[in-house]
């Protein structure tokens, strides 16, 4: 068989054990009239084209059909805009708010280099030119065993290219990194290269503060700043995490990095922690 032959689905195992293999926490799905003997079919998941675990990776269902090959590798390519456009017949808004949380779970993974588990679906889809369009039935799921990565995004159209098998990398322009704007010539080239190398010390501090306490706040004394808190689900898992000792002072050959090398902090505190190309401690900050 090919490919894209062996990534049919033939069976339809439950969304939410398959999200619980790859560890997901679906803690939250039980939270409805039934508990647990009926979590797995809690509507306000269930249905859902995507998944988080945050700081860690993106889970996203992707129908059987669009799988393409290209240059030998198995592919999926989104135009969530076209997907979620508004239209005024019922369940109209549900499609639009499933596309965009999509397409915001697909650019955090660019923007955040984490890698996409895949959920291939088959069945009865959605089609989105009908006058009348009626709802997706999915029949069968199949959860990919090897981790996707996104390797084009497109920022004003969310449009975007999955390829199977890939490794995240950093996007061609960092704007999270404070420290990235001191930096020029062949200097700048070199510390490029250690950011994506850092990539995955930032996702363990992340992971290993949400598993300690839950949520993520800024370590500056007297600041606290939760962006879950503040913003809600579009803020959920994101913080900038701070270099207590700046790279800047690193040697050409780099160094190891550590979770407890670097801090949770909110950006209003990164950007005053930097500002005149300083790297203040957190605490007397303010």
């Amino acid at each position: 068989m090919g490919l894209i032959e062996d990534l049919k689905p033939t069976e339809k195992p439950r969304v939410m054990d398959l999200l619980h293999n790859i560890g997901v926490d679906v803690s939250m799905w039980a939270d409805m009239k039934g508990g647990a003997r009926k979590a797995a079919s809690n509507p306000k998941y269930c249905y859902n084209w995507s998944y988080e675990q945050p700081g860690e990776f993106v889970a996203v269902c992707l129908w059987y059909p669009g799988l393409k090959i290209e240059g030998g590798k198995v592919v999926y390519r989104l135009h969530p805009k076209s997907r979620g456009s508004r239209r005024p017949e019922p369940g109209g808004s549900t499609w639009n708010k499933r596309a965009a949380d999509m397409d915001q779970s697909i650019g955090k993974a660019y923007s955040e280099q984490l890698p996409i588990r895949v959920i291939v679906v088959e069945g009865q889809q959605r089609n989105p030119k009908d006058p009348k369009p009626k709802a997706s039935k999915v029949e069968y799921r199949l959860l990919d065993t090897v981790p996707w990565a996104v390797s084009e995004y497109d920022y004003a159209t969310g449009e975007c290219l999955l390829v199977r098998g890939a490794k995240p990398e950093a996007p061609a322009v960092t704007t999270a990194d404070i420290e990235l704007s001191w930096f020029e010539g062949t200097w700048k080239r070199a510390f490029i290269f250690h950011r994506r190398r850092e990539s995955k010390a930032r996702r363990e501090k992340i992971r290993e503060v949400l598993k300690l306490t839950g949520k993520l706040v800024c370590e500056v004394p007297k600041c606290g700043f939760d962006f879950e808190a503040r913003f809600g689900k579009l803020g959920r898992g994101y913080a900038q995490v701070h270099h207590l000792d700046p790279l800047s002072k690193s040697p050409k050959e780099g160094k190891i990095t550590k979770p407890s090398d670097l801090a949770i902090v909110c950006a209003n505190c990164h950007v005053m922690i930097h500002i005149g190309g300083e790297c203040r401690p957190l605490k007397g900050l303010f």
